[in-house]
């Protein structure tokens, strides 16, 4: 596999990794990662070197490029699930977050822990800002926190929801607004002025869905966030420039919504240029969907149980 690939890969409570051709939907490599073994979450590193994953007690991650069925390193000292993951842009270290309440940042140059820092609260999901300073969490008790990493301490604590788990984060590239999704169906917007959450950023919220929100997911040009939760379905949304409130910003508004999918969807992401999002579910498949037209361009199957995490990376490397 080299580095100018399109990398596609799902993970599954069937125990495997999958990797995809994502224009022909043809499985291309499958990685078995252990029977006592559960992924929530996973990542591809920017270089499209690694993949990082998350699940009970442990975080890990594997050489994309030489695609070996073990993992480099696997760290251990995790007390509770990993719920999010992710890579720093330069792609030498990842972060988590778990319900055990610890944002912990590992370091691939040497397998060591770089950062690590503990709230009381289970913490749902995690994000990282574009000044690549910040970390941002979402915990069970609906407080958004600001972690700052370099000074290694929790900087900004709001909440959009208390007592309603915040289940996603998405934050846009130009750090020019957050969504939170939660438990309860809410989307909650701040805007954000020179790349800074402050008390004082603006705050709406919209219902998206009925049922639990699993993931929401800004487009990297800006055009739609996506929504997909436990009631099955899939919902774009756009920034409606001509539907401007007495603060001047402009609302997210429904676009379509993804019908296809038979059980809870757990994840979703989009391709670096918007023109497709890629959902995964319980139902034991993988769409790939043209975001302009909401129709299904291809169906992954491969996956013998729910399939609950995807990452893509179709940059192209210089």
């Amino acid at each position: 596999m080299s580095e100018n690939d399109v990398i596609l890969v799902t993970s599954s409570y069937d125990h495997t990794f999958i990797f995809w051709d994502a224009t022909t939907g043809q499985l291309k490599e499958e990685i078995n990662y252990g029977e006592k073994v559960i992924v929530n979450r996973i990542d591809i590193s920017q270089d499209k070197k690694h993949l990082a994953a998350g699940g009970n007690f442990f975080a890990s991650y594997y050489d994309v490029i030489s695609q070996k069925k073990q993992p480099v390193y696997v760290y251990d000292g995790y007390k509770n699930n990993i719920t999010g993951i992710g890579f720093l842009k330069d792609s030498n270290f990842f972060y988590t977050c778990s319900e055990d309440g610890f944002i912990r940042i590992h370091d691939l140059r040497s397998n060591n822990l770089s950062r690590e820092y503990q709230e009381k609260e289970p913490l749902n999901t995690i994000c990282l800002h574009p000044n690549e300073t910040e970390l941002i969490v979402g915990d069970q008790m609906g407080n958004v926190k600001i972690y700052d990493f370099q000074q290694n301490k929790i900087r900004l604590k709001l909440s959009p929801c208390p007592e309603v788990g915040i289940r996603s984060i998405s934050i846009a590239y130009n750090a020019s607004q957050i969504v939170a999704a939660d438990s309860q169906g809410q989307c909650h917007t701040y805007m954000m002025n020179n790349m800074d959450l402050t008390e004082q950023s603006l705050l709406y919220k919209f219902e998206a869905h009925q049922d639990y929100i699993l993931k929401a997911s800004i487009s990297a040009d800006l055009r739609y966030l996506a929504t997909c939760s436990a009631d099955k379905t899939v919902k774009l949304w756009t920034l409606n420039e001509k539907n401007l409130g007495n603060d001047k910003y402009p609302k997210w508004e429904l676009f379509s919504t993804l019908y296809g999918h038979g059980k809870w969807v757990w994840d979703c992401a989009f391709s670096c240029d918007s023109e497709y999002i890629i959902t995964a579910s319980s139902d034991l498949t993988t769409k790939i969907w043209q975001t302009d037209s909401a129709a299904v361009l291809r169906t992954l199957k491969g996956h013998k149980q729910a399939v609950t995490s995807l990452s893509i990376n179709d940059i192209a490397i210089d």
